[in-house]
């Protein structure tokens, strides 16, 4: 039977050391959560091909997994007058921020002729038909009748419009290529005409002639066309080797001929694209961008969580600290949700827009806050000289890699990576699907109702998870941690199931009910995972004579990127395997949304099952961690600087 030990008075962390640690994970939290919640504009704002964007999710990563151990190894080596991790949170926290504001000043790679809201009063100018209105998907509705015309056709002004005189212009040169979504009833013959501005030289007006065998191959609704196969609308005396003013457009009307019967011609969206090496190029920066912040996010966030796995040695005051620290770090989850919403509202032109205000106010939380634990936090006492530290290069970096190969040696500590890797990247990539169907099956294109329903789901599921990481902590003194994991990850299978009925776009705010039950995953594993890393440094400090948590912590959220590095990649690549397109908008085929819900469900389900039968079988308890630590206390007693090195 399991004996209960009392935390001793020496052992408790002062509520001012608790409050540092929390701070620092806030920071930690947010540089790992802004990134992932912002990212999806890279495809939905800034036009990117979904494969493009999973590789920008993967690649840095990889790199991110790799530098983890490396400085993990460093800093335990490290001896400074500051510390050993102190140096490296300080600086860690000022280049994250930085790095993370300047990377997100994209220019759009569109122009969303239809795209703002409001839509302006000289945005849309409808001609020859009934009516005209905007329709829930940010659209335009136009009702017509046959009996009374023969043509249906519209006007729109593009945004961003410069004055020229009495006229308006739009600059559209750099944006060549057209892509139309909508649905129109049965006609001859559709035009695309920009019409010039009356303060271009010689103004004229040019046209695409389209036919309905030219829309894009299987999607009915899909038209993507050339700026430069545009004619001229030639008339007598007009120069018919004049070329179209990209800089000065007056309005671009769409103009159906040989409509027939009554009905709605809707055009779902209209817009302007950039040149493919537009894409190509920011596709570079941002991955090169990428990668430098996650070395920066490196440098902050592995000697921070080292440094949470040495303020105790007690087994539920660890359990204690993480879960404090995890309730401070959980109130970032209270904002990321909204990120979308926020992005994508009329405070901004566009996503893009919004993306690069945002970037700034999340690097200026990161530089600042997360300095304060580099200042505030105490570090244990490390006994001087550290063996490996005069080493040459060869010789530590051949200590390092044995050190990787006896970390991976210790058994519960491969469990708890393998679970966590389960519960915490089979969450991520089923949650990465959630915004396309929130957007696409819940609302039908509407970007704005959908981040609303994105904002209250994430901000619900962040308040129950503020009620679970205590309740965690409470559960695990009285039963065991590993008891307590398998309660709580079952709970959360349980809101995975729900969620796959909450998805009803007749009532999407049932998707609600789910949130509850899915905070008891993510909620509960952080917490427990932290504390029980904790017991395995031990030991493995009584089979190694080394206190080694910068390694096993690097080793650790090693695992987690790389898994997060394959759900981004994997994200990109079912989205291309399920022939989702943006550029459809929210004409999405039938069984591509019902494949995107099932993975949103299903691949969070199973990888939890999994993990929940790997932790069945871990054998460090109670009982054998406070055996482990009389043992490294006897240890110490006999030896005062054995297992400081």
């Amino acid at each position: 039977m399991s004996k209960h030990h009392a935390t001793r008075k020496e052992d408790r962390i002062s509520l001012k050391q608790k409050s540092a640690y929390g701070v620092g994970m806030l920071v930690n939290n947010l540089q790992a959560a802004a990134l992932p919640a912002m990212v999806v504009i890279l495809n939905l704002g800034l036009g990117m091909d979904v494969i493009l964007v999973g590789l920008i999710g993967s690649i840095p990563r990889i790199f991110d997994a790799v530098s983890d151990p490396m400085v993990g190894y460093i800093s335990d080596n490290t001896r400074t007058r500051w510390g050993r991790r102190r140096p490296f949170i300080f600086a860690g926290a000022i280049l994250a921020g930085l790095i993370f504001a300047i990377m997100w000043q994209l220019p759009s790679g569109y122009i969303d002729i239809l795209g703002s809201d409001p839509v302006k009063p000289h945005q849309i100018i409808a001609t020859d038909v009934v009516d005209v209105e905007k329709n829930e998907a940010g659209g335009i509705d136009m009702s017509f009748d046959a009996s009374t015309q023969d043509d249906v056709s519209y006007v729109v002004y593009g945004p961003e419009l410069k004055s020229e005189g009495d006229n308006f212009a739009t600059d559209l040169s750099g944006f060549p290529q057209i892509e139309l979504t909508a649905q129109f009833p049965e006609y001859k013959t559709m035009q695309v005409v920009f019409n010039e501005a009356n303060g271009a030289e010689s103004s004229e007006a040019f046209a695409l002639t389209v036919t309905p065998d030219m829309m894009d191959g299987e999607n009915q609704s899909l038209y993507k066309l050339s700026i430069a196969d545009a004619k001229l609308i030639e008339r007598e005396g007009i120069d018919g080797n004049k070329q179209l003013d990209l800089q000065s457009i007056k309005n671009i009307e769409v103009k159906l001929k040989g409509v027939s019967g009554a009905g709605i011609a809707s055009m779902h969206s209209f817009k302007l694209r950039k040149q493919n090496s537009f894409f190509t190029k920011y596709f570079i920066y941002f991955l090169i961008m990428s990668i430098i912040f996650f070395l920066a996010y490196t440098l902050y966030a592995t000697p921070f969580v080292a440094f949470g796995y040495e303020m105790t040695n007690d087994y539920h005051e660890r359990t204690r600290l993480h879960a404090f620290a995890n309730t401070a770090g959980q109130l970032v989850w209270l904002g990321v949700p909204w990120f979308y919403a926020i992005m994508s509202s009329s405070l901004f032109r566009n996503t893009v827009h919004g993306a690069r205000v945002l970037a700034i106010c999340v690097g200026i939380l990161v530089a600042v806050l997360g300095v304060l634990p580099a200042i505030f936090l105490k570090e244990k006492k490390v006994y001087e000289p550290v063996e490996s530290a005069v080493k040459g290069f060869r010789a530590n970096m051949k200590e390092f890699f044995s050190g990787l190969v006896t970390t991976f040696k210790c058994k519960p500590f491969v469990k708890l990576c393998g679970a966590t890797f389960l519960v915490f990247n089979g969450f991520q990539l089923g949650v990465s699907f959630s915004i396309y169907v929130m957007i696409y099956y819940l609302f039908h294109g509407n970007n704005s109702s959908a981040g609303k329903l994105m904002g209250w789901f994430g901000t619900i599921t962040s308040l129950a998870t503020l009620a679970v990481i205590p309740l965690t902590a409470w559960i695990a003194t009285k039963i065991g941690k590993r008891k307590t994991f398998l309660i709580t990850i079952s709970v959360s299978m349980l809101g995975y199931a729900i969620k796959w009925f909450g998805y009803n776009p007749a009532h999407p705010y049932w998707l609600l009910f789910a949130a509850p039950f899915v905070a008891f995953g993510v909620g509960s594993l952080f917490t427990l995972m932290g504390s029980m890393i904790s017991d395995v440094c031990d030991l493995d400090e009584l089979e190694t004579s080394k206190r080694r948590e910068g390694v096993f912590g690097a080793i650790y959220w090693w695992m987690v990127k790389v898994g997060m590095s394959i759900s981004a990649l994997m994200t990109g690549v079912l989205l291309k395997f399920v022939n989702f397109d943006q550029a459809l908008g929210a004409n999405q085929p039938a069984n591509t949304l019902l494949q995107l819900r099932a993975f949103d469900v299903i691949i969070p389900f199973v990888t939890s099952g999994i993990a929940l039968w790997i932790i069945f079988t871990y054998t460090l308890s109670e009982n054998k961690v406070y055996e482990i630590r009389e043992k490294l206390m006897r240890r110490h007693k006999t030896n005062p600087d054995e297992g400081s090195k």
